[in-house]
Order: structure tokens, then sequence, then C-alpha cells
């Protein structure tokens, strides 16, 4: 017999990459690597969860300075000033 020389095929007739593993093993490959860059890029840039952490406790804070007036804790001309002063912090 002739021996065909034939791409991605080994002595044993299984097609190359892994008899279809290698593609799989692959695609995880490239999700492994996207997932890391996006993780360093992330990581190098902030992460992007301070503006919403920042406007939470913000809302927290105008909440808790609500509710001191309302108590009747603080006056007006006090809840005027630190509301200003809360939303100068934007």
């Amino acid at each position: 017999m002739e021996d065909i020389d034939m791409p991605f095929y080994d002595h044993t007739g299984m097609g190359g990459f892994y008899g279809g593993f290698g593609m799989i093993f692959m695609l995880l490959g490239m999700v492994l690597m996207v997932f890391i860059i996006f993780a360093i890029l992330r990581f190098l840039l902030g992460g992007g969860s301070s503006v919403t952490q920042s406007s939470r406790e913000r809302s927290r804070a105008l909440h808790i300075l609500e509710e001191r007036f309302a108590h009747g804790e603080i006056d007006e001309k006090e809840y005027n000033e630190r509301r200003r002063i809360l939303g100068k912090s934007s």
C-alpha cells in the first residue's frame, strides 16, 4: 500500500486536534485569555464599581440626613448646608 500524506491525520487514523478535544481546549484557552485580559484591565482602570458604591453611600447619607431633620435633631440651616455639601461630592 502506498502512504498518502493527509494533513491533520496521524498514523492511528484519528484527526488532529486530539480527536476533536483540541477544538474544545482551544476555545477554552481563548475564553480564559479574554477573561484574564478583562481582569487585568479592570484592575488597572480601577474596577468601575467605585462610582456605584459612592453613589449608594451618598444616597444613604442623604437618607440619614433627611431622617435627622425629620426627627428634629438638626435645624433647617444645618440640613441645607449638609445637603449642599453632599451634593458637591457627586
